[in-house]
Order: C-alpha cells, then structure tokens, then sequence
C-alpha cells in the first residue's frame, strides 16, 4: 500500500515516462548491472518505484544519512556500496555469478555538475569480472528539482517531466594480455564510454532548431534572458521569438526565389534572427563570409544557387563592405535590405507578435524531420575554393549534445561571442546556448580586442568562444587582470593553440585554455579536452558518437590520415563543379584531410594538414610544425613555412614572415635548438608588410600564393 502510495505521488509530481522497454526485455534479466546516471537523491526512489522488476539497489552510504532515505530503502532491496571498502562490492559479484541482476550507478554519488561524475572503476571490474552486460539507464527532468545537488542552477522546480531512457546492453571487453591495475582501469573507461554514449543520445533533441527553442522556452520560462547585442536592452525568450515571427512576416512577404537564401550580416541578434525566421518559413539559410572579397563570394552563391542576400545597410556602410554590394548586384543576385523593410512593421504588427509568442508550441516528433539540410556554411578557403556544406538539424543537435555531455555549462553562465557566424565555430555559441539556457553577448567583430576585453569585465563574462590568434589578442589589450576575472572556461578552436598563448593566458589571468579540435563538416567539434580527460598538447579524446579510422601515409611514420564518420558529420559537399546539388559521402566516412596521432589512452594529436606536408629528400616534413615552431620563438608576427619554386631540385622550403628583421641565421639557429632536423630548415626568407589571413585569423594559403607568384613575376 504505501509503495501505491508514494507511486501515485510520484506520477503527480513528475509525471514519469519510460522509454527504451524493449533494451530492458531484450537482457532477460540475466547476469545483468543495470547502470543508471545519477541526477539527484530522488533518482534511486524514481527507479524503484517505476522499472518493471525488482532488483537489488547499490546505494552509496552518504545517501543513508539523508532523512528522506527514510522514505525508499523499506520499499526497496537496498545494499551499501562504499568505494572505499571493496568488501562492500562482494554481494553483487556473487549475485552477478549467480547469473541476476542488480542495479548500481556507477557514478556512486549525484552529480554537482549536470554531466557524469567520476565512475567507478570497482563497478566496472566486477562487470569485467563477471561478464555481465551493462544496462545503461539516463535520467533526464531531475536535475532541475530540490533533490538535484547541481551547482549555479535556475529556476527549480518540484512539478518536473521525468524520462527514463533504457538503451541496449553494452558488454566490457578487456583484451587478455592486459592485466592488473591497468586492466582495471581500461574497464573503467569503457564503462565511463557506455554511460557518455548513453547521455548524447538521451539529450540529443530530435526536433528543428525552432521547435528547440520553443521547448527550451517552456523549460527555462519566457522571461529567461537570452541574447543581447554588447550595450543593448538584452532579449528574453518571448522577446527573442517575437522578434523571429515578425522578421520571418516580412521574410514571406519578400517571396524569395529558390530554396537557399544568404545572410550577410555580422554576429548580433538581426542576424540570429534571420537564420531562425528563414528556416521557419522553409528556406535554407547560408550565412556568408564578408571578409573573402567579392569576386569569391559570387562563386560561393553561385556554388549554393544563392539568388537573394539578406543584409544591413549599417552593417555595409560600418565595415565598409560596399564591393561586395556592388559585386554581387552585378552578378545578379537580388539584395534585401533588412533595415529598409523593418521600417514597414506596424505596431499592430508587433502586439500580435509579442501576444502570440508566448502561446506557441513545438510541432511534436517526426521521423526523419531532423534530417532535412538546416543551413549552408562555406569552408573557410584556407588552401582552395570555398566548398558548400550542408548540415541537417540532426548534425546540429548530434553536435550540441556531444559537447554538453562532457562540458560543464551552468544555467548562470554568461558567454561572449564575437565569432562570425559564417564560421560553424561561432554559430556553436548560438544554437546550443538557446538548448542550454545561458546568456550570450555578442559582439560583431573578434579583432576589437580593447572593447571584448572591458565588455568581459562589464558584462561578467563565463564563457569565451575564441581562437589563438584573438585570445592574444584579447590578452595584450586587458588594461587589468580583473578584465578576465569571471572567465571559469576558455574554449580554443579553429587552430591550434601555441604554447605561448597558454602561458600567458595562466600565468596572468589563472585561466586554463580549453582546446579542442573541429571542422565545419563536423557541426564542428570533433574532439576536446574536459575536466574528466585531459591532456596538453593534444586536442583532447573524440567525442561520443563519432567513428574514427587513421590511413597510412606515405613518409608519415607516426599516425595517419584522418577519416570521421557520425550523426553530427555533414550531409555532404555542395561544389562549384556542380552547382546546388548535395553530394553525399561514401559510405557516410568524410576525409578530413588531417594527419594525426592518436595515443594508446585516445587522446588526439594533430600533426598538420596533408596539404600541408611536403616532400624534401624523399623525406615528408610538416610544414605546420615549423610554422608552430617559429610562431613560439617570434610570436608578434605571423608567419608562413610554404614550397617556393627555384633552388637546385626545382622547390625551396621558405619561411614568409611579416618580421622585418628576421635572418635565416636565426631561423636555422633556433630551429636547430628546437630539434628540427637539417632537411626542414627554411634556406629561404622572404618578408612580407602584410599576410592575408581569414576571419579566424589563419593564413590564407591560397592569397599567399598568389601574392608570391605576382612578386615573382614583377
């Protein structure tokens, strides 16, 4: 009776749903852990009032010194499980022998951080030990009620919609030759990779970017602040989709031709809007990049059958960007002012939009919605012609989960964002965000280094999305310490992070960069260090859910080429050979083009592009880990290690540096010290004033080129 008793108020207060009962009756109860996560306190009463069958409960101590334990362990078969004591763990190795079940978390403790805590190696041995299958159960909803010990949380709640995902079984497989701690160990990670691989398909939303903001909405609440333009009014929730239903009225009333429309504007709350309203009315937004010139960003709309470009006339006017203007009306392309056609929104217009938002509702599931392309980004053209790339909604969510199943992101954090959003890396602080329910300032441009660098003291800035290149930047223009004071997370990608930036950004402000690896094909992180795994040096382990295999290169001794394959790997490449059409991978395998290395523990190294490789005396030298070399020594200027024509075999290694005074006495003296062998010396120097580079402040390999060839030619 009280068991019914606490059942039926458990239903009222949390209206529990159980999905996966087939993986459950799929194990038949035999010689089986099941291994829940572990959210709050309630969760061990949750399962034990709602899973089919009764088992045996591996409770943590601490958890019987709470009053309300009072309530669950008479109404459960309840055993201590203390890490500390591995007498403790001689009940379940003995049932599991016996060939039943029995259900542990493995994390022992809740977590304070909403992502997993760290997991038993003692659990994972005995399943090891045993051969028992690992039942991975994820608890979603009661993280956000009282019970939850979660650190700078929001808004909690008791009336909260629990879900209990049941996935397949997974089995431990230690190879024999591995024996003692080490093999004990390994089990440990791979329970920890069971339950990481159960939380990205629990949390991965299976819904459109739009729909994921409603439900976000209706979780964190309308008033909830969520973006704001750096020294403007901050937009809620309700404001933000009322701002989406009136720009997407004016979007329809424009009757844009074709399926993909550009978005030329800056990172900022227009443009935010304009990529949510364009996909709420069926089209598929393209953010472009403004900074390739105007006869490359032609060949990019051309590439994706582009016919309209949304844009501001004082986001022109400021950048002085009124070539690409001129170059893309010449081309044809139709331009839409979004300034001009603001002005006609009626106030009519806008108490419609404003009473409406707060009563829309997300369209329910469908199968294979998410698969449909979400927008086009364009690659960022470092060594060739920009490349259309495709990315569904379910690339986008796939990626997100992946991130926050590892990263702590808190409901308090407050981030800034001053990365293009034509570049996958600063659309990561835009979509997830709004998953999230974290504040973002953006700011449109990342080489403002004296502004961001105060707006992060001003605004009490968490979180900062950048690359190498700014965060110098940034760190050199902080006029005090206190400027960084509030940063608790420095997430790095886009190139790879020199040691001199890490130094300084440690040494002066106490904060630890946090690096990681990523392509735009990829929605884009492929892999990252975290709190639980990390490594300098590396750019972390691979994410859940994402296949890797490494080819052999020819003259690369160590690793190999990289191919991925995943749900958060793009649908495929749009080319200018082939204008508008997807094409797909083989297989669903996507080259990267990277060389890389990854160590016995998983963590991965990169060595550089395979472009970027060249062969001198029939041996393959990075030409990256010279560049990665001279940089440390000089970092105040930028420099390039490229193959020039000329020199006895036809090609010259040279070094291209924007260092007046730069010798190759130098050079060869401090390489030599650095342990670079003879053959991958630069024997030639030419400076340079200026060295093109990208948004992301990488060298354009391809304009350098060209800026050689002409000065060759003169």
């Amino acid at each position: 009776m009280k068991k019914l008793f606490v059942k039926l108020i458990l239903r009222i207060f949390f209206r529990v749903k159980i999905e996966g009962w087939e993986n459950w009756k799929a194990t038949d109860g035999k010689n089986v852990i099941v291994a829940p996560n572990y959210v709050s306190y309630i969760d061990p009463l949750i399962l034990a009032m709602f899973l089919p069958e009764t088992a045996p409960f591996a409770i943590e101590r601490r958890l019987t010194q709470k009053r309300f334990a009072n309530w669950f362990l008479p109404l459960a078969e309840t055993h201590i499980l203390d890490a500390d004591s591995p007498m403790t763990l001689r009940y379940f190795l003995g049932l599991l022998k016996e060939g039943k079940r029995c259900i542990i978390f493995p994390e022992l403790q809740p977590t304070i951080t909403g992502n997993s805590m760290k997991v038993s190696a003692g659990v994972a041995h005995i399943a090891e030990h045993t051969g028992a299958k690992i039942l991975p159960i994820q608890i979603l909803g009661t993280q956000n009620t009282p019970f939850s010990r979660i650190q700078h949380k929001r808004g909690l709640k008791l009336f909260r919609r629990v879900v209990i995902h049941i996935f397949p079984a997974k089995e431990i497989k230690i190879p024999e030759e591995i024996k003692g701690s080490k093999r004990t160990a390994m089990a440990g990670r791979a329970l920890e990779k069971i339950m990481e691989d159960a939380a990205l398909y629990a949390r991965r939303k299976e819904k459109k970017l739009f729909d994921n903001l409603i439900d976000a909405r209706n979780e964190f609440g309308g008033s909830r602040r969520l973006f704001a333009d750096l020294g403007s009014k901050p937009v809620t929730y309700n404001g933000f989709i009322t701002r989406i239903l009136l720009i997407q009225g004016l979007y329809k009333k424009q009757k844009f031709e074709g399926d993909v429309i550009g978005v030329l504007l800056p990172t900022s709350l227009a443009g935010v809007i304009s990529l949510y309203a364009l996909q709420n009315i069926g089209k598929i937004p393209s953010p472009l990049n403004f900074s390739i010139g105007g006869r490359a960003l032609v060949s990019c709309c051309r590439t994706a059958q582009i016919k309209t470009v949304i844009t501001a006339h004082a986001f022109i006017d400021k950048g002085k960007l009124s070539g690409l203007v001129d170059a893309l009306v010449e081309a044809g392309i139709r331009i839409v002012w979004l300034d001009d056609i603001g002005k006609s929104i009626t106030t009519g217009e806008k108490i419609a939009a404003a009473l409406c938002a707060p009563f829309i509702k997300s369209a329910p599931v469908k199968e294979g919605e998410t698969d449909k392309t979400a927008l086009i980004l364009f690659t960022s053209g470092s060594e060739g012609a920009p490349k259309g790339v495709a990315l569904s909604h379910k690339n986008l969510n796939t990626n997100h989960a992946q991130m926050f199943t590892r990263v702590e992101f808190y409901q308090s954090d407050r981030a800034m964002n001053a990365m293009p959003i034509f570049h996958s890396f600063g659309l990561s602080g835009v979509f997830m965000p709004v998953i999230l329910g974290f504040f973002v300032v953006f700011y449109p441009s990342p080489i403002a280094y004296k502004t961001i660098a105060a707006a992060c003291y001003d605004e009490r800035i968490t979180i900062i999305f950048s690359t190498d290149t700014f965060l110098q930047g940034y760190a050199k223009a902080a006029a005090n310490n206190y400027d960084f004071s509030s940063v608790r997370l420095l997430v790095q990608g886009g190139e790879k992070t020199r040691p001199a930036t890490l130094e300084h950004w440690f040494n002066r402000f106490g904060i630890r960069i946090t690096e990681g690896y990523g392509v735009t094909e990829a929605s884009p992180v492929v892999a990252n260090n975290y709190h639980a795994h990390f490594k300098a040096g590396s750019v972390g382990l691979f994410c859940s859910g994402i296949d890797y295999r490494l080819e052999p290169v020819e003259g690369v001794a160590k690793g190999g080429r990289l191919w991925l394959k995943g749900d958060n790997i793009m649908q495929g490449y749009i080319r200018a050979t082939n204008p508008g059409v997807i094409e797909p991978l083989e297989d669903g395998w996507y080259d990267t083009g990277d060389i890389v290395d990854v160590d016995e523990d998983g963590f991965v190294t990169i060595l550089g592009r395979a472009k970027r490789f060249a062969k001198i005396g029939g041996e393959m030298v990075s030409l990256a880990s010279i560049e990665e070399v001279i940089n440390e020594v000089w970092p105040e200027y930028h420099h390039a290690a490229v193959m020039t024509e000329g020199g006895s075999k036809g090609e010259t290694l040279t070094l291209v540096t924007t260092s007046p005074d730069l010798q190759q006495r130098d050079v060869r003296a401090k390489l030599a010290e650095y342990g670079v062998a003879e053959i991958a010396i630069p024997k030639k120097i030419i400076c340079m004033e200026d060295m093109p580079v990208l948004a992301t402040g990488k060298v354009a390999y391809p304009a350098l080129e060209e800026k050689l060839r002409a000065k060759t030619e003169e």
